[in-house]
């Protein structure tokens, strides 16, 4: 396993990190835990909503419980809680919580369960909009307030925060934050707008760890479209290509990957074992790719600039960067997902009516609505090959 520094904190975190929010139960995360401290892996992202099923039952207990009888210097753990200004709080889940005793009550709970003393990084789960900045770091009586006084007190050495955010709100918050000394973001070779952020967190000495890398399982498999393109990585499975890909990233301190099965986990383990993850004339010919893989037309990054604006509530970020997984790489899992989606309102792509609304949004001109009416043909194509 290799290791690398996150920022300027002076720790040294696993190139993979366990997430672990898909642990299928207790005995579940005491095996594949077992399995990763043997292939060297040190870096836990826990989280108590994860696989909440009582204070005591969930998959920050079972973390806690697998870790028992490792030397702490051994481990980098990393708790979490979710900050809301509204809505009613969820303490014992580490959820919209909106004061300091209710972050103090969270980070003492989660320390409970976890059998420690300390936490290596704590951070604000999920601060994804400016909302979510305003209720956490401004004003009197913040949950901010209780960090920086545990901070004090050596129960969290640093600070951090989790965020799906646009990259300019994640960068203005580490700036106006000097605290924070790590983030989370989504980032995969599928979802490039975030690569400011990483600029941003390397020259400023923030370590940067990645959730999402796989988004959300549907980068597996095999694809013809690397074959044809880039010759040298056909025959690799899409989801080691994903790994290599953000490994090779200087500025990314750790990959996290929830990880239940222990095949998955010795695969992705290797890779971020290996110190010739990809080359950097490998990541730009991998780049440069895409452009020729699209027949010249840019691809959704992910940005997230389109988010809110579709008057039909259409979430076309997450769509459009769906369907160039089907339409330009040619993944089944995303096909399979599309065929998925007859039906189904939330994501119905023929209720789009072109009103140019995400375009104008858009800051790379997509043709959005045209790429609407090829995603609804493919589901209806898909569903109905489902069927035969």
């Amino acid at each position: 396993m290799l290791y690398r520094k996150v920022g300027d904190t002076g720790i040294d975190v696993s190139a993979l990190g366990f997430g672990t929010m898909r642990f299928k139960g207790a005995e579940n995360a005491a095996e594949i835990i077992a399995r990763g401290l043997q292939l060297g892996m040190n870096y836990f992202d826990i989280g108590t909503a994860y696989s909440f099923n009582t204070s005591d039952d969930n998959a920050e207990a079972w973390t806690g419980a697998a870790l028992r009888g490792v030397p702490r210097e051994r481990l980098v753990l990393s708790a979490k809680a979710q900050c809301r200004g509204e809505g009613e709080p969820k303490v014992e889940r580490g959820l919209g919580i909106a004061t300091r005793d209710q972050m103090w009550q969270c980070l003492e709970n989660s320390l409970k369960r976890v059998g420690v003393d300390w936490f290596d990084f704590y951070q604000l789960w999920d601060m994804s909009a400016p909302a979510h900045f305003a209720a956490t770091c401004e004003g009197a009586d913040t949950p901010l307030q209780a960090l920086r006084e545990a901070k004090e007190q050596g129960l969290i050495k640093h600070l951090g925060f989790t965020t799906h955010a646009k990259s300019a709100e994640t960068v203005e918050w580490l700036r106006r934050v000097p605290d924070f000394r790590t983030v989370t973001i989504y980032y995969n070779f599928a979802d490039l707008a975030c690569e400011e952020v990483i600029d941003y967190a390397q020259a400023n000495g923030i370590g940067v760890n990645i959730m999402g890398p796989l988004r959300g399982g549907l980068l597996v498999g095999e694809s013809a479209a690397f074959a044809r393109h880039l010759p040298e990585l056909a025959g690799v499975p899409v989801q080691e290509i994903a790994l290599r890909f953000l490994l090779s990233y200087p500025g990314v301190s750790s990959v996290l990957s929830g990880m239940n099965e222990i095949a998955h986990l010795e695969q992705n383990a290797a890779v971020a074992a290996d110190e010739q993850t990809m080359t950097s004339a490998q990541r730009h010919a991998f780049l440069a790719a895409f452009t020729e893989l699209t027949g010249g037309e840019p691809l959704c990054t992910g940005c997230k600039y389109c988010q809110g604006v579709c008057p039909e509530g259409l979430p076309v970020f997450w769509m459009m960067g769906l369907f160039q997984l089907h339409e330009v790489f040619h993944l089944a899992s995303a096909s399979q997902q599309l065929a998925g989606l007859h039906g189904k309102a939330r994501a119905d792509a023929g209720k789009c009516t072109a009103c140019q609304t995400c375009v104008e949004a858009c800051p790379q001109d997509l043709p959005i609505p045209e790429r609407m009416k090829r995603m609804k043909q493919a589901v209806e194509e898909l569903h109905a090959a489902a069927e035969e």
